[in-house]
């Protein structure tokens, strides 16, 4: 099962059991404001999925896009459930990981942000896209 979405919408959808993660669509760097969530509820019995953040955030390629798996959760009983994202309006993400670097005046990073520097700027709200999977 594979759901994808734009952070902005609210979707319904039916999800089997089974295990999922959460990965943010457009960028290899991804912050988040710390009131930042999504809310999986199951619109049958209104129970909430509970949502485990990754420490060490994966960075893939998910439908040509740049993606970071952000949540991880299982799912316990197959239903129709509501999925959406809160308090995603200061949400950034950018295309290169360059800046998390711990050495930000070291020669390479010097040449790397000057020739990726526009991939530092974060894209638009309305580019960024969740896939469950």
């Amino acid at each position: 099962m594979q759901v994808k979405f734009n952070i902005t919408e609210t979707v319904e959808t039916e999800i089997y059991h089974g295990f999922y993660a959460v990965y943010i669509l457009g960028g290899h760097s991804v912050e988040v404001p710390p009131d930042f969530y999504i809310q999986i509820k199951n619109n049958e019995t209104g129970n909430e999925v509970e949502l485990t953040e990754k420490r060490f955030k994966a960075r893939d390629y998910k439908f040509g896009k740049k993606a970071v798996r952000f949540y991880t959760f299982e799912i316990a009983e197959y239903g129709k459930y509501k999925i959406s994202v809160h308090n995603y309006h200061d949400v950034a993400v950018k295309d290169s990981i360059l800046g998390v670097f711990p050495f930000p005046f070291s020669i390479p990073h010097l040449i790397f942000s000057k020739l990726l520097g526009r991939s530092r700027k974060p894209i638009d709200i309305h580019s960024i896209e969740l896939l469950i999977e």
